[in-house]
């Protein structure tokens, strides 16, 4: 995983090199609001080097939040420019493919992987790679990348046989990542607080806030957002690499969200953790790391019982899986 990894870090850093120098030469000027799946498409970047780019740049004071949950180009108060990014804008020839090229196993990766929670859902599904690949249009090498990152994620695993399937997403192992998230994440979290931009925080919390005034009017795709912003990329920013490493192990109990609420699933009556996430991000805020730690702790108690029933749902609601390249 260490190369797949620097790929990832190396697109980051080229995403970064086209961004600076767009506005460093005034070519995205101070008003201008970023919509991320368009600059993603305009380099050839996944979208996930532009969000860890955007991040970056916020993080230093080039980028502001915008309405709460964007960005746009700094200084707060400049005058607000709706004006679409082009190629040109970022410097780019106009038939020009994009300054970056994203590997077709990412790509890839974003179609396979909601199959691969929902077979994950169901139990342990083996599944043949040669078929897969036959199934998604694309090579055995790009299929292998692409389920060498679902075994990194949690949702994949090949035996001493080298045949792939599954890693049930049942009662057990749930359990047992949230007991790992517990031992982890809320020290994890604690440790990231002097490495937290001030601006992140405030548009982690206005996030929240919008979400927590809009309910239920929340798309799963901001639930998951918000998920990912204080669970995943918070815990990144701890110095503890080896957490790090671990609680990835976890991250496919935030997928088995992502892909059954507000879809197998229904939204729940009450608002689903906003409560939970405001206190915890409060305690970052005032970088009050023994609070974060027990609010963090609370959090992840109070959200296993949550996701056990909503994976119980999820599996009795999405019947047998129609994949051709599945076989029991």
């Amino acid at each position: 995983m260490p190369n797949s990894e620097n790929k990832s870090e190396n697109l980051t850093v080229k995403t970064l090199a086209v961004l600076r120098k767009s506005i460093e030469n005034g070519m995205l000027n101070p008003g201008r609001v970023i919509v991320e799946s368009t600059v993603a498409e305009l380099i050839g970047a996944s979208r996930s080097p532009i969000k860890a780019a955007l991040a970056t740049l916020h993080a230093e004071g080039h980028l502001v939040r915008y309405n709460g949950r964007g960005f746009m180009i700094g200084p707060v108060g400049a005058e607000l420019d709706r004006r679409p990014i082009t190629s040109a804008t970022l410097g780019l020839k106009p038939d020009e493919t994009g300054a970056l090229k994203v590997r077709p196993s990412d790509k890839l990766y974003e179609i396979v992987e909601p199959d691969l929670v929902r077979c994950a859902i169901r139990g342990i599904i083996g599944f043949s790679e040669a078929d897969a690949a036959t199934h998604y249009g694309v090579g055995r090498t790009i299929m292998h990348e692409v389920l060498l990152t679902a075994q990194a994620n949690g949702l994949a695993l090949r035996d001493e046989r080298s045949r792939w399937k599954t890693v049930a997403l049942n009662e057990e192992r749930i359990t047992s990542l949230y007991e790992l998230r517990t031992y982890l994440e809320p020290h994890a979290l604690a440790s990231s607080i002097d490495r937290l931009s001030a601006d992140h925080i405030d548009g982690m919390l206005a996030d929240l806030r919008h979400a927590a005034k809009n309910y239920p009017n929340v798309s799963s795709s901001d639930l998951y957002k918000m998920e990912e912003d204080l669970h995943i990329h918070c815990v990144e920013n701890s110095p503890n690499k080896e957490v790090i490493e671990a609680l990835r192990r976890s991250r496919c109990v935030h997928l088995a969200s992502r892909y059954v609420l507000g879809n197998e699933v229904k939204l729940p009556k009450d608002e689903p953790f906003f409560d939970e996430h405001l206190k915890i991000v409060n305690a970052l805020a005032t970088s009050d790391g023994p609070t974060v730690i027990t609010q963090s702790d609370a959090h992840i108690k109070a959200a296993l019982p949550k996701l056990l029933t909503r994976v119980k749902l999820a599996k009795e609601a999405l019947g047998p899986p129609n994949l051709p390249f599945i076989h029991s």
